[in-house]
């Protein structure tokens, strides 16, 4: 008698071993994630300084402008507190100022001398390219990639008011050389007063005094893009750098603030002895922010306006280790946003950030013409003439 199937479905039969097989994979994977996420609850529990701090403390430093140096301190207390960590090192990024010629001749001696300059920089920030050239004309080798600019400042005319008031306001760079001859204020109606007698310090922190030859030389070959050193080394040039300085006022120090002091203090503008500087906007904002009236009239002399460009030069080298220029480019990432560019622009310079409000002397105008940075030669060509202290 045949066997008949029952009517219900057929169950399928799964074997015990694979059933063991697949409860194992699946405690392990579990014992895994759970061992990552205590893991992970210790590492957020670890402070910094021993999970990732390897290689300890280390401080690296950079010379500034003395004008920008304060700012600049400023931003780096604030990059410090987010507790930099670069190539297993804990950063602090040290801000000092120092005269640019006196940090130039350091670094293009053979070796530098830490027990009068202090620690090696691995950035420097004077106040023009007037510095960086120097370097990438002499010792290009100590330089990591090209410098650039961080902030700015025009040069102005700082100028005896009575004599501003009287035109000399409207005053061209082209027309500076001609202002150093016997009576040439006779032009304004100081018949008696002689010459405009501008003074071009050649003291410390003096860059306006390059820029404003800069922009002599320009106005004299009508140079359409940055001036060369060709045109710097013209004839024409040369004639009107030797006029320029035929007989500048030497003035106290030789820096542009014992210049200037002595423009706002003059008690007879007809027998003052100086009448006029070029100084940069910032640095005329600081020397005056707190007059309640002006005592100096402040100057755009027409044509290219040449500005002090604040570039940030890289160095190079074995003083300067790879963690170095790593915190190097972090730190000046950091201060080029726009929190910390607001501490920069409030001191007077010009940049991403909000200018202070006007003084009685200072308005901040525009900058509708800007000379274009010269090159490298021109600039010490100019120098070498009415800033040879830049370039010994």
């Amino acid at each position: 008698m045949a066997k008949h199937t029952s009517g219900g479905r057929s169950r399928t039969l799964i074997s015990r071993p694979l059933i063991a097989c697949a409860l194992i994979v699946i405690l392990i994977a579990g014992a895994v994630t759970a061992w990552m996420q205590l893991g992970e609850r210790i590492d957020d529990e670890t402070p910094v300084t021993a999970q990732e701090c390897l290689e300890g403390r280390a401080t690296v430093s950079v010379i500034a402008d003395p004008a920008l140096a304060p700012a600049l301190q400023q931003v780096a207390k604030s990059f410090n507190a987010t507790s930099p960590i670069v190539r297993d090192h804990c950063i602090t990024i040290d801000v000092r100022p120092a005269d640019a010629r006196v940090v130039q001749q350091g670094l293009m001696a053979k070796t530098w001398d830490p027990e009068a300059l202090g620690a090696y920089p691995a950035a420097w920030v004077p106040e023009s390219s007037l510095w960086s050239a120097a370097l990438s004309v002499d010792k290009s080798q100590i330089l990591q990639g090209n410098p650039e600019s961080l902030v700015t400042s025009p040069v102005r005319l700082a100028m005896e008011r009575e004599i501003a008031a009287a035109g000399a306001d409207q005053i061209a760079w082209s027309d500076l050389p001609a202002q150093t001859r016997a009576n040439s204020l006779s032009e304004y109606g100081k018949r008696s007063w002689g010459s405009l007698r501008i003074a071009m310090p050649g003291g410390p922190q003096a860059d306006a005094t390059v820029l404003a030859g800069e922009a002599v030389a320009a106005a004299t070959v009508d140079a359409t893009g940055a001036l060369t050193g060709r045109q710097a080394r013209s004839d024409a040039v040369q004639t009107a750098m030797r006029e320029l300085m035929s007989a500048p006022p030497q003035i106290g120090d030789g820096s542009i603030e014992a210049a200037v002091t002595a423009i706002a203090e003059s008690a007879d503008p007809a027998d003052a002895p100086v009448r006029a500087v070029p100084a940069t906007e910032q640095r005329l904002y600081s020397l005056t922010a707190r007059d309640k009236k002006p005592r100096i009239s402040v100057v755009a002399p027409k044509g290219p306006t040449p500005v002090a460009d604040y570039p940030v030069v890289k160095l190079a080298g074995e003083l300067v280790p790879p963690y170095a220029g790593d915190a190097i480019g972090q730190f000046f990432t950091f201060v080029r946003k726009p929190p910390q560019m607001k501490v920069l622009t409030g001191a007077g310079f010009r940049g991403s950030g909000p200018l202070p409000d006007s003084t009685p002397t200072i308005e901040f105008g525009d900058v509708a013409d800007q000379m274009p940075p010269a090159d490298p030669d021109a600039t010490l060509a100019i120098a070498r003439i009415v800033y040879p202290a830049a370039v010994e």
